[in-house]
């Protein structure tokens, strides 16, 4: 039955204080229904009403009341079209076992240089990216990138097709600062991570480990992330020379080493596939996360209907339903 239901679809309002004047219309209604009631409603004298009446000028009460409602009519629908209402079609959870983890991708501009392959550092970070997205069907995993600044490209989720597709997007472009902050995209992704359910939390840095911008070095990042019981898994992308390559091999070991994570080199495929063994012997936790979500908005469908009605009360109001009191 709980399964019947989930498919039901559901409205959600964007701006749900709009709902505030619905019992302000049906205030209004009332009030001014109870003055006509007791003959206080404004109106024009005419020498002989009765002499109208006699010739058969007199409404029904359907049709008296039919301006009236559709006037509020419209008015209600209007409010709730300021509400901007979303249809919520299909919304989909996917549940596993898993853990939780933080790619945290360096694109500055030392990644789009080419070593001895033909593919730039960038091109292989992407690459352990994919592998450890595929790898891990059962881990909610997100994204951060990060140049002189960081920002989280993808939140955690087990939709891993997007976070694939986004992982293949960026580019350098993203992000205008110069720069390789990595101590900053430690304690973003470290912020990702701090509302996690999961007994195991993971970070894995894919950098050529240059750092030379943001506010906070690597290790102290990462002294916060270990105090927050969070893992840092570095990868190095480069010919392991500092002084030619920007490489920093050694910074990376020690951002690693502060949190009892590993470091290892993009394209040493044992030493990768050692540490993926490492991060699958964790402890799995209860993970969920909303994987698709099929919305339609009702601004449109509701204020249309509102001034189509309001045009026709105002026809209708002036020819053939006009009251003559």
């Amino acid at each position: 039955m709980q399964e019947w239901f989930s498919h039901i679809p559901r409205i959600t309002f964007e701006e749900p204080l709009w709902l505030l004047l619905l019992p302000v219309l049906a205030l209004s209604a009332w009030w001014l229904r109870r003055r006509q009631k007791q003959g206080r409603s404004p109106a024009l004298p005419f020498p002989d009403a009765g002499l109208l009446l006699k010739e058969g000028f007199e409404a029904s009460l359907v049709r008296r009341s039919i301006t009236g409602w559709l006037r509020w009519t419209a008015l209600a629908l209007g409010v709730l079209a300021m509400t901007r209402p979303q249809l919520v079609l299909e919304e989909t959870v996917a549940e596993a076992m898993g853990i939780d983890v933080v790619l945290a991708l360096d694109i500055s501009g030392s990644m789009l240089q080419r070593d001895a392959g033909a593919r730039s550092r960038l091109d292989a970070v992407r690459e352990v990216g994919r592998e450890f997205i595929d790898r891990h069907a059962s881990d909610r995993i997100g994204i951060v990138v990060f140049r002189g600044q960081g920002y989280t490209l993808c939140p955690l989720t087990l939709d891993h097709r997007v976070a694939g597709m986004l992982l293949e997007t960026v580019t350098p472009g993203a992000i205008s600062d110069d720069g390789t902050a990595v101590g900053t995209a430690i304690l973003i992704a470290v912020n990702r991570l701090r509302a996690s359910q999961s007994s195991q939390k993971v970070v894995i840095l894919l950098s050529d480990g240059a750092s030379n911008a943001g506010q906070i070095d690597p290790v102290t990042a990462a002294s916060v992330a270990a105090r927050q019981g969070i893992r840092i898994y570095t990868v190095g992308a480069g010919s392991g020379n500092k002084g030619s390559s920007g490489l920093d091999e050694v910074g990376l070991r020690s951002v690693s080493g502060v949190t009892v994570g590993r470091y290892f080199r993009a394209g040493d495929q044992a030493s990768l596939a050692e540490s993926f063994r490492a991060i699958d012997r964790l402890e799995k936790s209860p993970l969920s996360s909303p994987v698709t979500r099929r919305t339609t908005g009702l601004f449109v469908p509701l204020l249309v209907p509102s001034l189509v009605l309001l045009l026709l009360e105002a026809v209708l109001g002036n020819t053939r339903l006009l009251r003559v009191p």
